[in-house]
């Protein structure tokens, strides 16, 4: 791990070193000149391919070179090349990437305020509702900004993955045919939510699902469907249920440094704000169209792809279940994690999401 790191902060240094950071190319006034330019080192664990680093590459990077005239380039590392995803939230930190992705779900314990959030499955299903959860779970519950505050991070922009599918190797018609069967989850909550629909649940890395679910280790596979389209699992769990309605609702926060941020001209700063508050409209689109895409891209190679009835959604949004890991997670927010007021943190999650669903799902 010491060698690791010690590559990574050789690396980081080798790509500063050819960037240009003008602190005497700002004027009195704080803002840039002409001659202002700055190169920032992104760190993203994800391959350059898929439907949210897609975006980064073709709106958000291109819209902050724009707007700052081109005084700002992004230098992106995809795939882990910088920082691997276990890394990020310190790699960010400690300024080997400038900006980075950071996701709540790799810091499980360190960002234990982001649990909460699965613990609230049904959303709407477009992003703009998603977003305005997140946006208000970040301004009103103030443990969602400390645990990046106190990483030294600022967040800049918030995309999420595609809904929840449940993919299987053999017939799936309804969720209750995951009974008896071994299934893989992301989550400590989630595989008990398969558990209470009967099936085995069953711990697998990421990167061995495929081959656990061509080999017969496991049977299904529940996670994001675009990570799920982007590994290619339709291919060997071609029986998929779309959960529409239920939400991925881990975000992927794209943070900034908060060293480097502050060094940053007035002017860029607002000028990066604009460029990600534009990005942050386009998103929306971006995840309709890929939505609609992946599932026709899935059925045109022969998979069987439903959506989510009535049924499916009830069988996995058991509210007695829910409810309980509620109440586990007010214990150990307030027990292990210093979190107080926990129990009102809850309450206030209720009225996030009834009032972006539009209608009381969660009393």
């Amino acid at each position: 791990m010491k060698l690791k790191t010690a590559m990574l902060l050789f690396l980081s240094l080798f790509i500063l070193a050819g960037c240009n950071s003008a602190d005497s190319e700002v004027d009195e006034e704080g803002n840039s000149t002409e001659d202002y330019s700055i190169t920032l080192n992104y760190s993203d664990h994800d391959p350059p391919t898929g439907m949210r680093t897609k975006f980064l590459q073709e709106f958000w990077f291109p819209a902050i070179e724009e707007e700052t005239d081109g005084k700002v380039k992004i230098n992106p590392v995809f795939g882990g090349g910088l920082l691997s995803s276990s890394e990020a939230l310190d790699g960010v930190r400690e300024g080997v990437a400038d900006i980075g992705l950071v996701y709540p779900d790799n810091y499980s314990q360190r960002m234990f305020s982001y649990e909460l959030l699965k613990l609230f499955p049904v959303a709407p299903s477009d992003f703009e509702g998603m977003y305005e959860i997140f946006d208000r779970a970040l301004t009103e519950l103030p443990q969602f900004s400390e645990d990046l505050e106190k990483n030294n991070q600022k967040p800049l922009l918030i995309t999420t993955g595609l809904p929840i599918v449940f993919g299987s190797t053999s017939d799936l018609n309804s969720l209750s045919d995951v009974e008896g069967e071994d299934w893989r989850a992301s989550s400590r909550w989630y595989l008990e939510a398969m558990r209470n629909m009967g099936a085995n649940p069953v711990s697998v890395p990421w990167e061995d699902v495929y081959m656990s679910l061509e080999t017969g280790v496991i049977d299904g596979v529940m996670t994001n469907y675009d990570g799920f389209h982007m590994m290619g699992f339709y291919e060997t769990a071609p029986n998929i249920i779309v959960g529409t309605e239920l939400w991925w609702s881990a975000p992927f926060i794209h943070t900034i440094n908060k060293d480097m941020w502050e060094s940053l001209p007035k002017d860029i700063q607002e000028d990066i704000l604009r460029a990600t508050e534009s990005a942050q409209a386009e998103f929306g689109n971006v995840y309709k169209e890929e939505l609609e895409n992946t599932i026709q891209e899935q059925r045109d190679a022969g998979a069987n792809v439903k959506i989510a009835d009535e049924s499916d959604i009830k069988a996995f949004n058991d509210p007695e279940l829910f409810e309980g890991m509620r109440e586990t997670w007010v214990e150990e927010a307030e027990r292990d994690h210093g979190i107080e007021n926990a129990e009102q943190y809850v309450e206030d999650m209720k009225a996030i999401m009834n009032e972006a669903l539009g209608y009381e799902e969660y009393e």
